[in-house]
């Protein structure tokens, strides 16, 4: 039987052949996403049908798969929806209209509307050939036993890999309705997850989804934490594409305790409070404040833990902030711009520092290791919050400096990752809480106010540089050995050069 990690590796040449030969121009990933998405639902559904025929007739088989899955059969037209049944037509037309007819069937599968509509758009006689190419592709390809965890790895390296990377923002364009899409490296939310430790019978917000892929891995954890994962999910996205992908995402995890929101969680949340709140925004987001001003829905927001929260229009880092501080009610953490620890060139993000400083709201910041967001110098840090600090952590905050922790990437030349070794080291210095020379330090508050609420790692830890260790009887034996080779090689050049002159004088 194949290994999980054979057939991970399978499973992305197989879908890297399709994408490098098919895709390209508007006939972009999200297309190859949502047929995906259609095959992996078929496949899996055909496998329940498949037990339930064992003992049921054909069409009670059918009734039970889409009771215990999804529906795929629509009983009332005695119609099966499956990508086989659709393929079989050899019309891109069949493909698109059942799976229209599976979303409204499922009522779930909301938002996933938008990209079922942007595959019409390419039903164009110039698309077909590439469309059709894709399907023949992902045909080839059974999903039907291919566990969910292998599913989400796929699935966040197609995005690695495929969409396309931000590209720099427009003065025409709104600050506010950003399209850009950045894909977290799964090791950041791996770790922030086991950093918040999320417990079961939980709630759990992403006011900025993305990929929905922290989602996941809170659930993940509680469920290889406890063995169950009774959590219910909340996640927000501004853009009804990305919030589509981040719902398909979930719906490929077997993950079905879950609501998605579409719309701007800075100005209209429309999520409650939960348990834990967890995010990875656009760093050093531009952003109309005076509409915060004049909002009075989110005034709150940004008036509860500072006495004027309004961040500057540049960047909203620390207005995420308060809004993952204000929906949650134990621990929130955020992936951010290191700049925003220390950033003085507007007294407003100061002010802000300060205050959520002196609430004490701050367990521990977590410096990250360069590129591994993408290739540039660029660096960002992970901060935890507590609300219900232990007493012994109480008026301290745990710097940790894991600018070091990383180890090469596999697959993308010149960019780091973190390895699960690094990920186990932060964690545990975390849950200990312990100073260690050159890797982390519990800091005062005391401490922190002299230095003017500057939260700069590495002005609390540094690295220390490792001292090439030198084993002198080693290298005195090298040394001998070398000597003895040079005298050697100076010997046979002299026997040489002799027996030369030799042959030349008898000439």
């Amino acid at each position: 039987m194949i290994s999980e990690i054979d057939l991970e590796k399978k499973l992305k040449e197989q879908i890297k052949v399709i994408a490098d030969e098919y895709l390209g121009g508007d006939l972009d990933y999200k297309v190859l996403l949502t047929l995906l998405f259609y095959k992996v639902l078929s496949d899996k559904w055909l496998a329940k049908v498949e037990e339930y025929m064992k003992e049921f007739p054909e069409t009670q088989a059918y009734i039970l798969a889409n009771s215990e899955y999804y529906v795929l059969y629509d009983e009332s037209e005695q119609k099966l929806l499956t990508w086989h049944k659709a393929v079989k037509e050899r019309e891109i037309s069949s493909v698109i209209n059942n799976l229209s007819r599976i979303l409204r069937l499922n009522p779930e599968f909301d938002k996933i509307d938008v990209l079922v509509n942007n595959l019409r758009t390419f039903t164009a006689p110039e698309y077909i050939e590439r469309l059709n190419g894709i399907i023949n592709g992902l045909s080839m390809i059974d999903f039907s036993k291919t566990p969910s965890k292998v599913l989400n790895s796929l699935f966040m390296w197609m995005l690695s890999n495929y969409v396309p990377e931000e590209k720099p923002k427009t003065k025409e364009k709104s600050e506010k309705k950003g399209e850009e899409f950045r894909v977290t490296p799964p090791e950041v939310g791996m770790l922030l997850v086991k950093l918040l430790d999320i417990e079961p019978n939980s709630s759990v917000l992403d006011p900025a989804l993305g990929s929905g892929s922290f989602l996941v891995y809170a659930y993940r954890h509680v469920e290889e934490k406890y063995g169950d994962s009774q959590i219910m999910l909340y996640g927000q996205e501004i853009t009804k594409s990305i919030a589509a992908i981040a719902k398909i995402n979930l719906i490929l995890n077997d993950i079905k305790n879950h609501e998605i929101f579409v719309g701007d969680s800075l100005s209209n949340p429309q999520f409650s409070n939960v348990d834990y709140a967890l995010t990875d925004p656009r760093w050093n987001q531009k952003y109309p404040v005076e509409e915060l001003r004049n909002n009075p829905k989110v005034k709150a927001i940004y008036t509860t833990y500072v006495t004027d929260g309004f961040p500057p229009k540049n960047s909203m880092d620390w207005g995420w902030i308060q809004l993952l501080l204000y929906f949650s009610k134990k621990k929130a953490g955020i992936v951010i711009d290191n700049g925003a620890l220390f950033r003085t060139n507007t007294k407003i993000e100061k002010t802000i520092r300060k205050e959520i400083v002196e609430r004490d709201l701050i367990e521990a910041i977590v410096q990250l290791p360069p590129k591994i967001f993408d290739k540039s110098e660029r660096t960002g840090v992970i901060i935890i919050f507590n609300k219900n600090k232990p007493k012994e952590r109480k008026e301290k905050i745990l710097f940790i400096n894991a600018s070091n922790e990383y180890e090469k990437h596999p697959e993308i030349p010149a960019m780091n990752r973190l390895g699960e070794k690094h990920i186990e080291k932060i964690v545990n210095v975390y849950r200990k809480f312990e100073s260690i020379d050159g890797f982390s330090r519990v800091v005062s508050l005391d401490e922190i106010a002299k230095n003017d609420y500057n939260l700069n790692v590495t002005l609390y830890v540094m690295p220390v540089e490792e001292e090439e260790k030198i084993d002198l009887e080693k290298e005195l034996i090298e040394l001998i050995e070398c000597e003895k080779d040079r005298n050697e090689l100076t010997s046979k050049i002299k026997e040489i050069t002799k027996n030369i002159v030799t042959a030349l004088k008898g000439g």
